[in-house]
């Protein structure tokens, strides 16, 4: 089921990719290689099946309640 990369949108409005990059099931193994846990293959990025759903990160991108943290350096000198 390989082909063009459709996209669709999360509940915020973000568009997300349509293939195993972004799919709930996959996962990497000690090697990097990207696997399908539901149909245990090695697959490629661009995969996509009929059983894809999306990653739980990717439901929740665009919901802005993350945290804004602004870091301060200090530069120490030493006369």
């Amino acid at each position: 089921m390989n082909g063009e990369i459709e996209t669709v949108k999360n509940a915020f409005g973000i568009k997300v990719k349509r293939c195993c990059a972004s799919c709930q099931h996959k996962s990497i193994d000690y090697e990097g290689v990207r696997i399908c846990n539901l149909l245990g293959l090695k697959v490629q990025h661009k995969f996509k099946c009929s059983s894809w759903q999306m990653s739980y990160g990717l439901q929740k991108a665009g919901n802005a309640q993350g945290v804004v943290r602004h870091f301060v350096t200090r530069q120490v000198v030493i006369e």
